[in-house]
């Protein structure tokens, strides 16, 4: 287990280092082996992860590397997380009892339907939309660390027009939406960082194509 999270992290050093640091991202690679035989896998890992984060926060691009990362680990995946477990738990449609939310993740709250008879058959579509939310966010986080913008702005567009239609058939189903203001300013959020990044690394760029040009 430690030389398997030892290995994610070395990749995850050598994957934020980018293309133009391939020799010293192959060289932790190699030396992780090593590391691995001395019995101290997991610390060479965090000090080569450490030191990569280090020296990308002194450049431009690196810093636009780091807050992708942090933007996809720290927002997005935790988005796509809370849909997974909001379709597993029947959001919408299923009401919390009076052991509220703590009582729901602990798996002895009492859980009501929300939809009467003649609505009921709307359940299953409102669970789609949710997963298919939770898969758009984790397209996101993908894109943005390969940085496709384009793909990028096209998973937004569909993530946006998957929460805009579950909280619309929600709503005409007379379901309560306040729940949706969470996902809503997520949403905004991951927008509005996924175009500032895609500036920065715009920017990044032509300041790389720059240096190569005068030297």
């Amino acid at each position: 287990m430690i030389v398997a999270l030892s290995r994610l992290v070395v990749a995850l050093a050598a994957r934020s280092l980018g293309a133009r640091r391939s020799g010293w991202a192959a060289a932790m690679e190699a030396e992780l082996d090593a590391a691995i035989e001395d019995g101290r896998p997991l610390g060479f890992a965090l000090g080569c992860l450490f030191t990569a984060w280090l020296t990308l926060a002194a450049e431009h691009e690196g810093r636009a590397i780091l807050a992708a990362h942090a933007l996809a680990v720290g927002v997005i995946l935790p988005a796509a997380a809370m849909s997974l477990l909001s379709a597993w738990y029947g959001f919408p449609y299923l009401g919390v009892g009076r052991a509220g939310l703590r009582g729901l993740v602990a798996g002895t709250s009492e859980q009501f339907p929300l939809l009467n008879a003649g609505t009921w058959c709307a359940a299953p579509p409102l669970t789609l939309l949710v997963l298919g939310l939770a898969a758009g966010q984790i397209a996101l986080a993908w894109f943005l660390l390969e940085r496709d913008w384009t793909r990028a702005h096209a998973v937004g567009r569909f993530n946006a027009a998957a929460l805009t239609s579950l909280a619309g058939v929600s709503a005409l189903l007379g379901l309560d939406v306040r729940p949706m203001l969470l996902p809503l300013a997520a949403l905004v959020t991951e927008t509005l960082a996924v175009m500032a990044l895609a500036h920065a690394f715009g920017d990044a760029g032509e300041d790389v194509r720059a240096a190569v040009t005068d030297g």
